[in-house]
């Protein structure tokens, strides 16, 4: 029973640890923020196989 206890009490805490992680962490793009260029491949369409950069 001991372990169990042990065991339950890691596992809270290392799920307490990775929650306040995750509070601080942003991804993507941000509201305010700018999209910088990006250049794709166009598969379909008038420009099929051409490189384009999209802004």
């Amino acid at each position: 029973m001991k372990r169990v206890t042990v065991l339950s009490l890691a596992v809270l805490v290392a799920s307490a640890g990775a929650a306040a992680f995750a509070a601080d962490f942003k991804s993507g793009l941000q509201v305010g923020g700018f999209a910088t260029a990006y250049n794709v491949k166009d598969i379909t369409g008038p420009n099929k196989g051409k490189t384009l950069c999209y802004r």
